[in-house]
Parts: C-alpha cells; sequence; structure tokens
C-alpha cells in the first residue's frame, strides 16, 4: 500500500478539461487499488474532503495574473505541503507542480512522477515562462509519463529522454451502449472556439455530408463560444447543427450513447479523451490524422481525415455512419475500449511505475 499525492494546478469541476478528469478519475482507480490517495490541487477557494475514498485538497489560488502565474504560485505553494506529507510517490501534472514535487525530495524521498498533459515539443516549451521548470523536470523526475506513444517520440526526439505511457482511461460503468437517435448524429465534445479542435472543418463536413445523407444532424457540446464559427458556417451545416449544454457526467454518457459518431477532427492532441469515452459507449469515432489520434482509430469501430480536410472528413463521417448501422459494431467499440479501462488496464501500469526502483532516464 501506497502513500501517493497526485498535484495539479487545475480541478475538477471548476475546470472541466481532460486533464482535470485524468486528476481525479486517476486518484479514484488507485484508491480502489487499496492506496492512500491525496489530491493537491489549486481551486478558488480552499476546501478539504473526502471524494469516493480520497482526501481531496483544495488549495486556494488567486486568478490575478493569468493562468500561468496561478500555476507559478501554486508551485511555491505546494512545495512545502508535499515536503511534509510523507508521500511515497508524488505524481504532477503540471510542469510548476513537478518542480516543486522535486525540491521536496530533498526532504521526504518519495518517487517523483510526472505526466505531460500537452506534446513535449521543444519550440513549444522554450517560448514558456515554466520551459525551465519543465527542464529541470526532464531531466531529474524519475519517471517521466507521456499520454501517447507519439508524445513519448516527441519527447525523445525533442529532449533525449524516454518517456514512460501514462495514458487516460475510462471508466467502463460509467459509459455503456444506449438505444442511438432515430436520424444520424455526430456529436463533438470539446472546446468549441479554440482553432486547433477543426470545428469550422466539421462545419464544412457537414455540409458535404448532407448531399449523401439528408437526414445527418451534428451535436455540439463543450466550453466556449462557437456563434461566430456557425454563422460563418455553410446554410446547410447551421441547420442541421444543434448546440447542446455542456453538462455532467451522466449527460455527456447519454449523448455519447445516443450519436451514431463521435467526430474529433483537431490536430496536435495528446491523447483524445472524447473518442475512448465514444467507444465505450458503443459508438464509432472518427478523428484527426494527426498527432496520437490515429492511435486510437481501427477500420471496424473507426475511420480518420487529414485536419483541414473537408471533404476527407466528410468521407470519414459517412463511413463511420455506416458502420453504426451495423448492429456488431457497439460491442467492437467496447472491446476497444477496454485496452483504457482505468481499474483493469490503466491503473495497474501506472502502479507498477510507482513502484519501480529505477529512475526511467533516459536516452
Amino acid at each position: 500500500m501506497l502513500r501517493i499525492a497526485l498535484t495539479h494546478a487545475h480541478c475538477w469541476p471548476e475546470v472541466r478539461r481532460g486533464g482535470e478528469r485524468y486528476l481525479h478519475e486517476l486518484a479514484g482507480a488507485l484508491r480502489r487499488r487499496g492506496h492512500h490517495v491525496t489530491i493537491i490541487a489549486g481551486a478558488s477557494r480552499w476546501s478539504l474532503k473526502r471524494e469516493e475514498g480520497v482526501r481531496v485538497l483544495r488549495v486556494r489560488r488567486s486568478a490575478r495574473g493569468g493562468v500561468l502565474s496561478a500555476e507559478r504560485r501554486f508551485g511555491a505553494e505546494v512545495m512545502p505541503m508535499i515536503a511534509a506529507g510523507r508521500f511515497d510517490v508524488v505524481h504532477s501534472l503540471g510542469a510548476r507542480d513537478a518542480a516543486a514535487g522535486l525540491a521536496a525530495r530533498r526532504v521526504s524521498k518519495h518517487r517523483t512522477v510526472y505526466t505531460c498533459l500537452g506534446l513535449p515539443v521543444g519550440e513549444f516549451w522554450a517560448q514558456r515562462p515554466d520551459g525551465a521548470a519543465h527542464q529541470r523536470v526532464v531531466d531529474e523526475a524519475d519517471v517521466y509519463g507521456c499520454l501517447s506513444r507519439y508524445a513519448q517520440t516527441c519527447l525523445q526526439s525533442d529532449f533525449g529522454r524516454t518517456g514512460a505511457l501514462t495514458p487516460g482511461g475510462v471508466r467502463l460503468d460509467r459509459f455503456r451502449p444506449g438505444e442511438r437517435t432515430d436520424t444520424p448524429t455526430l456529436l463533438y465534445s470539446g472546446a468549441l472556439d479554440e482553432p486547433r479542435k477543426g470545428v469550422p472543418v466539421l462545419l464544412e463536413a457537414l455540409a458535404i455530408a448532407a448531399a449523401r445523407e439528408p437526414q445527418l444532424r451534428l451535436w455540439l457540446t463543450g466550453s466556449g463560444d462557437p456563434t461566430a464559427i456557425i454563422e460563418q458556417a455553410p446554410a446547410a451545416a447551421r441547420e442541421r447543427t444543434q448546440l447542446l449544454g455542456t453538462g455532467g457526467l451522466e449527460e455527456l454518457s447519454r449523448r455519447y450513447a445516443s450519436a451514431w459518431a463521435t467526430v474529433l477532427p483537431s490536430r496536435n492532441e495528446a491523447f483524445g479523451l472524447v473518442l475512448v469515452e465514444s467507444l465505450a459507449s458503443g459508438t464509432p469515432i472518427v478523428a484527426g490524422d494527426h498527432a496520437s489520434l490515429p492511435e486510437l482509430v481501427e477500420p471496424s469501430i473507426g475511420a480518420k481525415a487529414p485536419p483541414d480536410d473537408p471533404q476527407a472528413l466528410a468521407d470519414a463521417c459517412l463511413a463511420t455512419v455506416d458502420l453504426a448501422r451495423d448492429s456488431a459494431t457497439a460491442e467492437r467499440c467496447r472491446e476497444q475500449a477496454k485496452r483504457h479501462d482505468w481499474d483493469a488496464a490503466v491503473a495497474p501500469a501506472i502502479e507498477a511505475l510507482y513502484l519501480g526502483s529505477e529512475r526511467d532516464t533516459a536516452s
């Protein structure tokens, strides 16, 4: 049994992104494996409570100065907490708090694990104020975790370090197949106004695909305001698009199960959590053929399309809608999702990294 601290400058549900989901889902899976788990995360107000057996300490941090400033302050505040916590393992999700864990290691002698929630690309980190903290993590952390094999390749090529695979996961008991809508429906879940996510291209593809599948519809759900993007879309796309609220996890699960395909046409993704959750819900996927996303796609459960190619994306969406018409597709999707089950696959692999005695250095 290990005493584990998971640290991150942001927490769910105050911030609703994949990284915050990762923080809490991993903590829960480790607790179910019998470990003592503490989350130390930044929030708008201080609180200490237990959530599904996990001790969750939310450290108040000011939003003054923006996100990067808040992450810097969180790193400074969390260091003495880590040093005093007598943890066996400190697993951090931000460069600043990971560097704080390294500093505290001189006192508490814990094993240091870092998971990069993005892509470890040298050019990106060189431009960031926390680039020096990240370089220290590259040089000194016992384990540098990557969400995908593509991210591992980036780490090796740009930093000369071998990374461990610490991917995201899914709770198979929370995402299950259900009854699809009567008409073919695509689902997009993610940031609605972030350019690299490809929502404008998806709307163009929707208009193209509607010529062959006139009843095709699109649900958009996620953070951000896509009003301007929708207004600039083709009329055939605007009239087929429904903007849904963000909703909670239960609502998201129902949307995955009701849709005919989940589409994530983005570039530079480090993992693609929504696609894994869609597969767990029995719904095939369409992914941008870039970065990590192709790792999740096989012909029997989805299709790929190059980013920024509306015609190719339309073809991929139509092919995946046809897959949804096959009653066997839901079970194939579910089987694929089992590779990412938090309890049976992901948490045990990460636990093995915690128990390792060798430093995963590299190159």
